[in-house]
């Protein structure tokens, strides 16, 4: 006889199969649409980018008090591909982004935190580049979405985690400490890299030769 931990554990893993499953249905349909528009270079460009800041997630350049880690830029290369190629390549990009975290390294208490953390958070980024073409409109736009992951994760953080906050700490002040510190310090930190001269002459050539 199933207890009822049991039953709710399995009914996680049924949102999970089914998450997953939809997601990858999204992307072979933007795929398919990608090969039909005679675009496989963008999309394969697109996809080194997914594999790239995914790699770079595991790269740890600090671990901060509070919690969470700040990694290699892994938040910027994820956004890239929309600020490339749009939107479309954007939103595969980053949809694929957050299935491979989701697979590889889950941490699910619930299906609302898995879609807030995982699918949200990371999706996000997807939209980096709606908000113009030029780089000004993408830094924008970069920053944009950066808030959006802290919006999704600090709700995450205290509907489902506020009770992992220190003793005298209020819940809600902690989760925004503890998103927003390593949330906004990357984003901060990737905006100075991307204002870099060198590293924004290279980010434009490399826009312009595959627009």
């Amino acid at each position: 006889m199933l207890l009822k931990k049991d039953i709710i554990y399995e009914n996680y893993i049924f949102i999970f199969i089914n998450i997953c499953k939809n997601g990858i249905i999204i992307n072979i349909l933007i795929i398919q649409e990608a090969y039909m528009s005679a675009n496989i270079k963008k999309f394969t460009i697109a996809a080194v980018f997914v594999a790239i800041a995914y790699v770079l997630s595991f790269v740890k350049l600090l671990h901060l008090p509070f919690g969470g880690s700040i990694t290699l830029f892994s938040m910027l290369f994820i956004s890239l591909p929309s600020y490339f190629f749009g939107i479309k390549y954007g939103l595969m990009a980053s949809i694929s982004y957050s299935l491979l975290q989701l697979i590889v390294d889950p941490y699910i208490v619930h299906p609302v935190q898995l879609i807030l953390d995982y699918i949200i958070g990371f999706s996000c980024f997807g939209l980096a580049g709606l908000f113009g073409k030029n780089e000004k409109n993408f830094m924008l736009g970069f920053i944009i979405v950066c808030c959006i992951r802290f919006l999704s994760s600090s709700i995450s953080g205290y509907v489902f985690f506020k009770e992992y906050a220190p003793e005298g700490w209020n819940p809600i002040v902690y989760t925004v400490v503890y998103n927003g510190s390593y949330i906004f310090t990357e984003c901060i930190l990737s905006l100075i890299v991307i204002s870099v001269e060198p590293v924004r002459k290279m980010i434009n050539n490399f826009k312009r030769e595959y627009q």
